[in-house]
Formats: structure tokens, sequence, C-alpha cells
């Protein structure tokens, strides 16, 4: 089929998703999350467009960063809100809840962009959840695990970044609670690898940042340190985490045990366990990946993959997803590449807004796993008809056995033996809508 047709394809397909009442802020138990902060703070002529799409695409929630160097560049200024405040206003009435990351980078007075005082980041935390009562799920800093974000990382052979980074957590995770106990903030925004080296812009593995934060050694034995002398156990309302894969498919795990991809969030999951059991967390957490992508190449040589195999792996991404029952939130990081080619290219379009090949399997996702199929119907609310289909050869799809989805429109089917296989969802009154073929066997 060709593009142009596809695209009105998807229109007619889609049309109508975003007219539905706003859902309340508590979210459902699986939900998907976008962030694409250069269209929905920096581009105002493309923002409603913006909106409707990531609507129509299923999105229920919509990450932006509030960065505190350009909001407060000065100590005594003058605040500048009206992007964050556009935004927000704009995800409220287009249906889906927005979320905050109380983000990068700080200003000078402030500690600077990759030494922010915890003090002050707290204060700018607390002065956003009173502007934004409508916001009600935070996280704080972004990958302070990456030396973009937080440096020193490593200091006297000391992971210094994760102290410090538990006392800006703790400070802002108060901060947002003294303005509404119904904020639910977020722990870690880690991402996914890190590096062997022990220098100041060295990344610190997730698993070891996370050890490190509960003060405990490779044994969950507590550790000596003067960093620790203060410890109290984390609190938290979930863990969330960026686990990028790079060229690598989405089921297939990181070589060091420290490292957390799509395929590894079980060792996240039994670590995060194994903390609480021992009490340096308060609670078991959920996990939220608020943050994943592929990127493509054109124009990416070094990290890309062919645009239809960023659609191919992302919908496996989901599966990974959907087969832990820890997992809260999955994630779609840009809509729209970025169009300067040294920078992310990790959208469902390209910079003028020409769809890849996962705009159109966005909506509706399927994977096999074990003998057992699990979809998720991204667009609409509720309870969703959805059947399954068996490739027979000569382009013909038979229907096998047609189910309800959950109310967050997760679908799980027993029983799939080896074959070709694809999710049919009949929306009402619309074309229906299919996921990628996926393979079992």
């Amino acid at each position: 089929m060709r593009r142009a047709a596809l695209v009105v394809l998807l229109a007619a397909a889609l049309v109508g998703c975003g007219d539905e009442e706003p859902a309340a802020d508590a979210g459902p138990r699986f939900e998907t999350v976008a962030q694409d902060d250069a269209l929905l703070l920096h581009s105002p002529a493309e923002l409603h467009r913006t909106i409707r799409t990531l609507k129509a695409l299923g999105v229920g929630r919509v990450r932006i960063n509030a960065t505190f160097s350009q909001i407060a560049p000065k100590e005594n200024g003058p605040r500048n809100w009206s992007n964050l405040d556009r935004a927000v206003r704009a995800v409220v009435a287009g249906g889906m809840r927005p979320m905050i990351d109380v983000g990068f980078f700080a200003p000078r007075w402030a500690g600077g962009p990759r030494s922010p005082d915890p003090e002050k980041l707290a204060g700018f935390a607390k002065a956003l959840a009173e502007r934004y009562p409508q916001v009600r799920l935070w996280t704080i800093w972004n990958e302070p695990n990456h030396p973009v974000f937080l440096q020193p990382q490593w200091a006297g052979g000391v992971p210094v970044a994760a102290h410090r980074y538990r006392r800006m957590y703790e400070l802002g995770y108060e901060a947002i609670k003294d303005v509404s106990e119904d904020n639910r903030v977020l722990l870690g925004g880690l991402t996914s690898i890190g590096s062997p080296g022990r220098g100041p812009r060295d990344g610190i593995r997730p698993l070891r940042f996370l050890r490190e934060m509960a003060c405990v050694d490779a044994r969950l034995r507590p550790l000596e340190r003067p960093e620790c002398a203060d410890f109290e156990p984390l609190k938290a309302d979930g863990f969330a985490i960026h686990p990028y894969m790079h060229k690598q498919p989405p089921t297939k795990s990181l070589p060091n045990p420290d490292s957390v991809g799509m395929a590894d969030l079980g060792r996240l999951s039994r670590l995060l366990g194994a903390l609480a059991d021992r009490g340096r967390i308060e609670d078991r957490l959920d996990v939220y990946v608020t943050e994943f992508g592929y990127e493509t190449e054109p124009p990416d040589a070094r990290r890309g993959v062919s645009p239809a195999r960023q659609a191919v792996y992302l919908q496996a991404a989901v599966g990974e997803a959907l087969a832990r029952p820890d997992v809260r939130m999955h994630a779609q990081f840009l809509l729209r590449d970025l169009s300067d080619d040294g920078l992310y290219q990790t959208g469902l379009q390209l910079p003028r807004g020409r769809p890849k090949p996962a705009l159109f399997s966005f909506p509706v996702s399927f994977v096999v796993r074990r003998g057992i199929g699990l979809g998720l119907v991204r667009p609409g609310r509720g309870v969703r008809f959805v059947c399954v289909e068996r490739d027979a050869g000569a382009d013909r799809w038979v229907q096998t056995g047609c189910l309800e989805t959950d109310p967050d429109g997760v679908v799980r089917r027993e029983g799939i033996g080896k074959g070709t296989w694809r999710l049919r969802w009949d929306q009402p009154g619309k074309r229906p809508l299919y996921s990628l073929p996926t393979r079992a066997g």
C-alpha cells in the first residue's frame, strides 16, 4: 500500500478516538506514556495536532519535563511558566493525564546544570506541585546514573551520584507530598546500561546505582560508608526505568547483570523485592517504564535500526512489559524525530511529520510468548472486543477466536500454537485495526 494511502487509512480508522471525557488521574493498571517536549513545549503551532495524534494512538499519559533552568533562570527573577502551562492544559483538555519530571537542568544559582542543590530543587518541586494540582504523577530528575544529567558519577571509587540523587529525591518527594498526599512520586528514572569505568563521567549501571541508593553491597548487606550514615528506608510510589536496547531486540538480555533492558525487567523486580524484604525500601514497588524507543537509520547509522525493524521491536517490547505483572506503564519516547541528526530519532514520524511504519502498528500490539498471546489495544477506553487470527497462507487470515480485553485494553490468550498470528480490533462503527504479524514456535 502506498504511504499516502496509509496515512488516510490511519486517520479514518482512528477518527473519533479523541472525543472521550478525560479519565480520572488515578490511572489504569497498565497505561502508555509518551513524551515529546519539542512538540509539546516548544512548538505552539503543532501543540493541538500533537495532542490529537497522541490521543488517537491510544496514549493515556503524557510525560513533560519541567526544565528548572528555563523556568527559573534567576533566583529572584520572574518565572517562565507559559510553555509548561500551555502543555499541561492541552494534555488535560485532550483527555490524557499529565506527568511531570522535576527536571534537568538546574540553573547556576541552584548548583549548576549537572549538580543541582537538593534543597533548591525541592523548592522548585514544591512550586510545581502547587501550580499544577491536575498533575498527580511525578519523577525527580532524569537518568541520574548518566553523566549527561548528573556529575560526578564516581569519586574515590564510590558511586557518589547515587547518594546525591537519594538526597535530591528524598527532599523532592517530601516537598511534593506536602502539597498533596494524592501525588504519586516515582523513584529512579534510571537508564539501562552504564559503563565499566569509575570516573566522574562514567555512568553507573542501574542495579548498582539502586543498591548504592539503598546503602547495601552486592550481597545486600548494609554499607559502612559516610554517605550512608543517616540512611532511612526509601519511600516511593513506584520505580521508573528507561530500559533502552539500542540496536538489540527487546527480547535479548543485556550481558552485564547490573544492566536493565526490556528483557531484564525481572532483574529489577527481584532487587526491588529483596530491598523491600530487608527494609531498605518501605514497600514493594511496581515498575514504570517511563521512557523507551528505538532510533531509526536513516539517519542514525550508529544506533539506528531500519524503520520496519523499529515497528517490530516496539511491538515485541510491549510483550515484555505485559509479561510482567508488576509493570504498570510502557513508554514511547518521541512522536516525531528531532531534525538534528545527532539527536534522538526514536519517533514514530520523521522530522517533517512523514510517518514511519511504527505509527500504524502502534495502536494494536500482539506477541506470543511460550504459547500465550499477549495483546494491547491502546486507543479507546474500557473493555474492547478483539479477535486472534492465524496466517493460513496465500494472503489469507483465519479467525481462531474472539474475546474481550480487560478495561486497560490488555488481552491474554492461552493455547497459541506454532504459526504466524495477529490481533484484530473491531472498532465499533470504524475500520478494524491489526497488530503486526507475530511468529510462534
